[in-house]
């Protein structure tokens, strides 16, 4: 089977590094790349590699932990599916990853159908994590600093909703779905995507309903593919992620160093976030290590 992926790219800054991973990317293996540029930070678009394998859009206004992260992958999906290309699978990523060993191709063409995205459990109304969803969000509130005021707040109202109180609810509703959470990025094959797509085309609900939702990346595509017939295929993601241990860094994943490369040599993995550009050693080593 021969392998071509349409990585799905969210940058929000710091086009050097993105540009590192996209040129990686290009000689790694047959792939094109669509580039969504933080309509915040559109000054950088112009700082883009320029190559007729890879897509450039500038539409949405990201924050931290609003619907437009989301907002911004369903637009480059269907602009994958309407470009009609042979694509065998899709990776969802952002500007600050990395490919960290060979064989990506070879891995995916030994199992073609699988779906590799980390999904942690299905949430019930008894979870704080229904809060996301069962809430009314206001933009105020997606403010990423650990140490903000509003970030004891969204704790607050999470607990709340853990106890039947629910704050400000969302008056929009979905029957006969079952939610699941998990972490954001995710390799699937194309079929899954031109599902995705077309079951968001055929329930323009489901979008309304998740909105004002707060993370809605860590809910969003996992509860639509584990309502599918596609719900068998979900493995272990194939990226390596480290994520924060402390109240300041927790939800959060740290940067790479030099002590995570034990870590991803003994998991089966081929890429990483987050890399850091002031970390540009390690970054050389992978970078190097997969040419």
């Amino acid at each position: 089977m021969k392998i071509k992926i349409a990585y799905i790219l969210l940058v929000h800054h710091l086009p050097e590094q993105a540009n590192m991973f996209i040129q990686q990317l290009l000689d790694y293996g047959d792939c094109d790349v669509y580039v969504h540029i933080d309509k915040k930070n559109r000054k950088i678009e112009d700082k883009i590699i320029k190559d007729e394998r890879v897509h450039l859009f500038c539409r949405y206004d990201i924050r931290w932990g609003s619907f437009e992260i989301v907002a911004a992958a369903i637009e480059l999906m269907r602009q994958i599916v309407g470009s009609e290309k042979a694509y065998t699978h899709i990776y969802y990523g952002s500007g600050q990853d990395l490919l960290v060993k060979k064989g990506l191709y070879e891995y995916l063409a030994q199992y073609p159908e699988n779906i590799f995205i980390d999904i942690f459990s299905e949430i019930t109304d008894r979870d704080r994590e229904s809060a996301r969803y069962r809430v009314r969000w206001s933009g105020r509130l997606m403010v990423r600093e650990d140490w903000h005021p509003y970030r004891f707040v969204r704790i607050a109202m999470q607990l709340l909703c853990r106890f039947g109180i629910v704050l400000y609810p969302n008056k929009i509703k979905l029957r006969h779905v079952r939610m699941y959470w998990g972490t954001t990025w995710f390799i699937a094959p194309y079929e899954v995507i031109r599902y995705i797509c077309h079951y968001l085309d055929s329930h323009p609900e489901y979008i309304r309903f998740w909105e004002n939702s707060l993370a809605s990346d860590l809910m969003f595509f996992h509860t639509i593919i584990m309502n599918s017939k596609y719900k068998d295929k979900v493995r272990n993601a194939l990226m390596y992620v480290n994520m924060g241990k402390t109240f300041g860094t927790m939800n959060h994943p740290v940067t790479i160093h030099e002590n995570d490369k034990n870590a991803i040599d003994h998991k089966i993995c081929f890429c990483a976030r987050k890399f850091d550009i002031n970390e540009k050693e390690i970054m050389e080593y992978y970078l190097e290590a997969t040419k």
